[in-house]
């Protein structure tokens, strides 16, 4: 029997680091305590940063165990009943929960080239495989000071969104552009940028 909290409900994993969301639990998840980034899984719990309420990560959470209940009893149910022709209905529940099992657990929740280009970009200024709308507003205000304190090394400018437009993504500044474009565009909820982000990741998120 489950009782107490527990991390669950991953997904979006990439490179070792993954979204999982700490349940209290009786027997199934019942209610939702926190969604976290996690960086490493340690023996008691999971260090990362915490984030924003990931609902993905929620349905993986409570949906997964149901799903995996559901599929033990109708596989148990169609081998019992294997040999009853009356009951050879009950291959269709089986396969059904199968089906479901194996695309909850292996493929819902899977990070997309999309998002992995993007994470990828945050992963090499900050070492943390993040979306901006994941993180709560005060890491992201954390993570444009710092990397503005970067730019401003070697920029006096703060046109960092109009150097981005039509750059390489192998020139060494492709990353911070990018990262500080992303970061105010979602502080600010700048459309524009939020568009210049879509565009410059639909061009070379194909390619990976």
């Amino acid at each position: 029997m489950i009782f107490g909290t527990v991390f669950t409900g991953q997904i979006k994993s990439q490179n070792k680091q993954c979204i999982e969301t700490k349940v209290f639990c009786f027997i199934v998840p019942i209610y939702v305590m926190t969604t976290t980034l996690v960086t490493d899984m340690l023996p008691r719990g999971r260090k990362g940063v915490e984030i924003k309420t990931n609902k993905t990560s929620i349905i993986a959470a409570f949906i997964r165990p149901i799903i995996s209940v559901l599929t033990f009893f109708s596989i148990g149910a169609y081998i019992g009943n294997f040999e009853n022709s009356e009951w050879q209905w009950l291959i269709i529940p089986s396969l059904i929960s199968i089906s479901l099992f194996i695309y909850f657990w292996f493929y819902f929740g899977k990070t997309t080239k999309k998002e992995a280009f993007i994470r990828n970009q945050f992963a090499k200024e900050t070492g943390l495989y993040f979306i901006p709308n994941w993180m709560k507003n005060m890491n992201l205000k954390h993570f444009f000071a710092e990397l503005k304190k970067k730019y401003k090394q070697e920029f006096d400018d703060e046109s960092w969104n109009d150097k981005l437009i039509g750059l390489s993504k192998y020139d060494s500044n492709f990353s911070l552009f990018f990262c500080l474009t992303a970061l105010e565009a979602e502080l600010n909820n700048d459309l524009k940028k939020k568009d210049l982000i879509d565009k410059t990741t639909k061009t070379f998120a194909h390619k990976l």
